[in-house]
């Protein structure tokens, strides 16, 4: 027998949940609240083998839907096991004797026994979910004491025993997995029905347009500068082996006429002089390598997954080889820094590459410049070396392994790259950590193009391929905002002492208020302790230095060389090697100890100005870039923004590649007829020049000290590092640093130089029709007074809580940050 479409299910005296199952649209759903313990006027009664029933008007309204439910959504009742027949039903009947049985009842004609093994509890928690559902959809739902946030728990009605015990009834079943509930949602959230799709970065396919884009490669690291570095390196492979050769077949190269001649320069100061500017040069191509090669691992196809954590982007290939990129994977490139390490030595060798010899067989006995043989193939193979290490580089770092847009030198470009990133999670809490790299977990980053699953914007940032954006809670941010307005001022003080109060009794936030974590590193060699004892002992060595040069007239007389001092066939002396070579490789030694020193005060020099209780407009923080300039030009940078003391340091630097050059050139060997003996003589000039500047030098570790502003909770070396101070910062999510495609472009929106909107919300020039009739200082005044101005310190984050980074001193509507003010 068919059942009709709409037939419905009519219980006489029941005190069970029923439920009616219909082919419409109408949810079924049963309730205790919807039957009576007895029934009402019967509308037809027969005998009493006939079955009874009644019907239940409806109470409620059905759930308007528009679609047909398929068969698995999520408004339909799941399926049953082994049953097709509807769940049993425990229908009341009266006999004749006044007695009450409990018929079991399998259909709605004549049911047969209920299918054994199969419990209808899940089904009737269905029903009455889809029964409270609907009510909460139409807005008649019942009053309920308990908190709207609190997760509902659906009743499990127990099944109404027969009075008889049948072994059917009785028969014990193993009860189907209930269909799985919705958690309740969290307030400030919007609540959904049904979960959307995770959002996750996709990479896009370049096309030409995009292809154009790319591919910047750092000045210094370019084709043509690199090229021409290598002709440099040529040339001086091609002036020694001329010296070499043309010494074979000639009696040396020049006579010698004195100590303090023209000649004397060109052979015994130039050839140092010429070695030490190509070392700067090459000192400037690393520290262009060492900043883009992180950028350019994230681009390749097998991308390293330490690029955030290990890779360096501070130059350290000074006084001892930088061996890190052995252990990053970049071998090739670590032999080519090792050679970099090496060519160092090529000054100390220049320096004793040409020495004097007494010539017999060419004419009258005299003193004539000759080149050295041993020393001179030996730089021959060291700038070989240089020449295939560049060359290496030029393949390495070519623009079509890049995928840049512009030189990644400030932490303005870091805000650029990371701020539509999805690994921004991984640096929770690693502002306070002293070494934030070892929190991370490896990520295969990569460097491009982007768009998301739910949006067809492309921009340019870092990323992992695939991967989903976890974005912070700006969303509930703003609800609990809009709560809190709502609920009076009184509210708002008690919930901002409740968040305080919460908020002081973490470990996190007693961390980020502590002053020993806020200034608790600087570099080893930069400690108190470390420039205590660079003081003692740069003044020792300096008086010791000075006593021994000029009392007696010790260097100006001559001394004793105590070793042969006859010159060979081959150019070789030992004593002229020794007292050119060892002194040249002191100053060298000098001169590379001060780098790492200069290199620090350049790098954390945007984190002292971020430190000032005023805070730094963009200029002076986020665009400074003193680690990826030259000294000379960090030099005239730093006095024009008055960060004085950075320009001392590098002018120190500079300074000191004259110590090497005068310290190799200035001892000679000479025969003094009179005593008939051969005595060391020192260029009197050079020697002066030399004493003052080793004085100079050892006098400058007094104002080493980095004083407690310069000190940081913890490195700066790699990008996980800088990005911990950065992850939670709501630059990250300014609009004023959306779709920036040039590094022209950036600064403007930064200083507000243009007419582009900076990060305050007004425009940068204010209006530039009454600003043209105003002379380039008032212009300059004025957009100064409207740029903003950065911090570093406590800020709220991105995601409501407290963190120590970089951010705006003061945002509109909220209070300023807290900067911790040093006491110098």
């Amino acid at each position: 027998m068919n059942l009709p479409q709409n037939a419905q299910l009519q219980t006489v005296k029941s005190t069970t949940p029923q439920y009616i199952r219909s082919h419409s649209l109408k949810s079924s759903a049963a309730s205790n609240e919807y039957f009576s313990d007895y029934a009402t006027d019967a509308t037809s009664q027969k005998s009493d083998d006939s079955k009874a029933s009644y019907e239940t008007p409806p109470s409620r309204v059905s759930t308007p839907i528009l679609q047909q439910n398929h068969p698995d959504s999520e408004m339909t009742l799941p399926s049953r096991p082994s049953a097709i027949q509807p769940a049993p039903l425990n229908i009341r009947h009266e006999t004749s004797n006044g007695r009450s049985t409990v018929r079991m009842l399998s259909s709605f004609d004549e049911m047969s026994p209920p299918t054994p093994g199969v419990d209808d509890t899940p089904f009737i928690r269905f029903a009455i979910e889809q029964l409270t559902r609907d009510e909460d959809v139409m807005g008649r739902g019942r009053h309920s004491t308990a908190s709207p946030y609190q997760q509902s728990v659906s009743p499990i009605l127990p099944r109404a025993e027969s009075v008889s015990d049948s072994p059917r009834s009785s028969a014990s079943s193993t009860p189907p997995s209930p269909p799985k509930q919705q958690s309740s949602p969290q307030p400030g959230f919007q609540v959904t029905r049904k979960p959307l799709a995770q959002e996750v970065l996709i990479p896009v396919d370049l096309s030409k347009d995009l292809r154009s884009e790319l591919g910047f490669v750092p000045f210094p690291l370019r084709f043509p500068v690199l090229a021409l570095y290598l002709c440099l390196c040529l040339l001086m492979i091609a002036g020694l082996v001329f010296s070499l050769v043309f010494i074979s077949s000639n009696h040396a190269l020049f006579d010698y006429d004195g100590n303090a001649t023209p000649r004397y320069f060109v052979f015994q100061y130039l050839p140092q002089l010429l070695g030490i500017i190509m070392i700067l040069w090459l000192f400037v191509i690393e520290a262009a390598a060492y900043r883009s090669l992180p950028f350019f691992c994230m681009a390749s196809a097998a991308r390293s997954p330490w690029v955030l954590q290990k890779m360096r982007m501070l130059p350290a290939n000074y006084v001892l080889p930088d061996l890190i990129f052995f252990r990053t994977g970049e071998k090739m490139l670590g032999v080519a820094f090792f050679i970099f390490w090496a060519t160092n030595f090529t000054v100390p060798l220049l320096s004793c590459a040409y020495q004097t010899q007494w010539i017999t067989n060419d004419g009258p006995a005299r003193f004539r410049w000759t080149a050295v043989r041993g020393v001179g193939w030996t730089l021959v193979a060291l700038y070989g070396l240089l020449c295939v290490a560049i060359l290496y580089c030029m393949v390495r770092f070519h623009r079509r392994k890049s995928s840049l847009l512009w030189d990644p030198t400030s932490l303005a470009d870091l805000i650029c790259l990371f701020r539509h990133s999805n690994i921004l999670s991984d640096f929770e809490q690693t502002e306070v950590s002293p070494r934030p790299s070892n929190q991370l977990p490896p990520r295969a980053c990569r460097l491009g193009f982007w768009t998301t699953s739910t949006t067809p914007d492309v921009f340019h940032a870092v990323g992992e391929e695939y991967a989903p954006i976890k974005r912070l809670s700006l969303p509930q941010l703003k609800q609990t905002e809009k709560t809190s307005n709502n609920l009076g001022p009184q509210h708002d003080a008690v919930d901002i002492e409740a968040q305080q109060r919460l908020s002081y009794g973490s470990a996190f936030s007693r961390s980020i208020h502590s002053p020993f974590v806020r200034y608790r590193w600087t570099i080893w060699f930069l400690r108190d302790s470390a420039v205590l004892a660079w003081i003692i002992a740069s003044l020792i060595l300096v008086i010791a230095f000075l006593v021994v040069s000029f009392v007696n007239r010790a260097v100006q007389d001559g001394f004793d060389p105590l070793l042969p001092s006859r010159t060979v066939s081959g150019g070789f002396s030992a004593a002229d090697f020794l007292y050119s070579f060892l002194p040249s490789l002191l100053g060298m030694f000098l001169f590379l100890a001060w780098q790492p020193i200069a290199t620090y005060f350049r790098a954390v020099q945007p984190f002292c100005n971020l430190s000032q209780p005023t805070g730094a407009d963009a200029r002076h923080s986020l665009l400074l870039a003193y680690p990826a300039q030259d000294a000379i030009t960090v030099i005239f940078t730093a006095l024009g923004n008055r960060d004085y003391k950075v320009a001392y340091m590098c002018f120190i630097s500079l300074l000191a590649l004259s110590i090497p050059v005068l310290a190799g050139g200035v001892f000679t060997a000479q025969f003094f007829p009179a005593q008939a003996r051969v005595r060391m003589v020192a260029s009197m000039p050079g020697y002066i020049a030399l004493s003052v500047l080793v004085t100079v030098y050892a006098l400058s570790y007094l104002v080493v000290w980095p004083t407690r502003k310069r000190y940081l909770p913890h490195n700066i070396t790699t990008i996980a590092a800088m990005m911990s101070w950065l992850y939670a910062s709501p630059l990250l999510a300014d609009s004023a640093l959306q779709n920036v495609r040039t590094k022209k472009e950036l600064r403007e929106r930064l200083t507000g130089s243009s007419a582009s909107t900076v990060l305050t919300g007004d425009r940068s020039g204010g209006d530039l029709q009454d600003l043209q009739n105003l002379d380039r200082r008032s212009m300059r005044d004025t957009r100064s007074q409207h740029a903003p101005r950065f911090a570093f310190g406590i800020f709220t984050g991105r995601d409501g809580k407290e963190h120590l980074g970089i951010d705006r001193l003061q945002r509109p509507g909220s209070r300023e940050m807290l900067v911790v003010s040093t006491a110098d």
